[in-house]
């Protein structure tokens, strides 16, 4: 027996809608690749995002002649201003009261939905032709100007549908070649020493670079897979339905993420059950609603590579 009390009801919604989103959390893959950042206001502005210059010598024998010069930092800043969601879903109030299993199941799947979409807004990011970044460049970009000169983490190549090794071994020899020489405005790779990536790609694309890189397969027949056997045991894969096919990012391991999540409220539900709602007593209809506000922003570029293959 269910009760009919408002306020015991919210609890046991909350505690169905968080069971789920907490159990969905680990097949994310947004926390894994993005910043997390509690936002205080609805908009704010982030600073520091330009680099320190390198030592120079001062005594014995220097590599450059002249005295060293204090550089001044460069004032890049990333307004964030997060957004409002919400998910509502109605039900008739005589289905609620006679089965409030079935509203609370509902619930559950509300939870299920709202950590989903958290992917599929990192993932617009990625996509984005409009979000900006510190340098006032989208995530991906050709011209990302910051050292003096354009840096490309954008790349493109008419290889079509990415569903073979020989094709993926072209990608990955493309994008490691350059994601590992990015510098940052002072001029410093700020990549060395990296040797572990996570691959985001099109759920069916998985199988032909999971041949690619699985390191368990190092020991088969170079004719098995066609693999050459240099990429294996650098990467992780996640496979998503929500990237494009022929779309492939790579991502360093434990660098400064290429994207922020910005949240100002998490999620929560409510429910309108037993209240004075006039939806409820006038119009006889059961109530559920998820709420937050957050916003996904580029982060660091220099920390990820796209590639295109058209």
């Amino acid at each position: 027996m269910y009760p009919q009390n408002a306020e015991i009801l919210q609890g046991l919604y909350r505690t169905s809608f968080f069971d789920t989103f907490g159990s969905q959390q680990t097949q994310r893959y947004y926390s894994k690749l993005s910043k997390d950042i509690p936002q205080e206001a609805t908009t704010v502005t982030y600073t520091s995002f330009g680099s320190v210059p390198e030592p120079a010598q001062l005594t014995g024998t220097a590599a450059t002649a002249g005295i060293p010069r204090a550089k001044p930092l460069n004032d890049y800043k990333l307004v964030s201003t997060v957004q409002e969601y919400k998910v509502t879903v109605p039900m008739a109030r005589s289905v609620a009261e006679d089965n409030p299993a079935d509203a609370q199941g509902l619930v559950s799947k509300l939870g299920v939905k709202a950590s989903y979409f958290y992917d599929r807004a990192f993932c617009a990011v990625l996509a984005s032709s409009t979000l900006l970044g510190y340098d006032g460049k989208v995530l991906y970009s050709t011209t990302h100007g910051e050292s003096g000169s354009s840096q490309d983490n954008a790349k493109t190549a008419a290889l079509g549908p990415l569903d073979n090794v020989a094709d993926w071994t072209t990608l990955l020899t493309t994008s490691m070649n350059a994601l590992l020489k990015f510098t940052d405005d002072q001029g410093t790779f700020v990549n060395d020493g990296a040797t572990r990536f996570t691959i985001l790609c099109n759920a069916g694309e998985y199988l032909a670079c999971n041949l690619t890189v699985n390191p368990t397969f190092a020991q088969a027949p170079a004719d098995s897979s066609g693999a050459t056997g240099m990429f294996r045991g650098m990467f992780d894969i996640i496979p998503s339905g929500i990237v494009p096919a022929q779309t492939a990012y790579i991502f360093i391991n434990g660098s400064d993420p290429a994207v922020g999540f910005f949240h100002k409220t998490d999620w929560d539900i409510t429910s309108n059950m037993y209240t004075d709602s006039d939806l409820w007593k006038q119009h006889n209809t059961a109530m559920f609603t998820g709420y937050a506000r957050f916003a996904f922003y580029p982060w660091q570029w220099k920390s990820t590579i796209q590639y295109v293959s058209t």
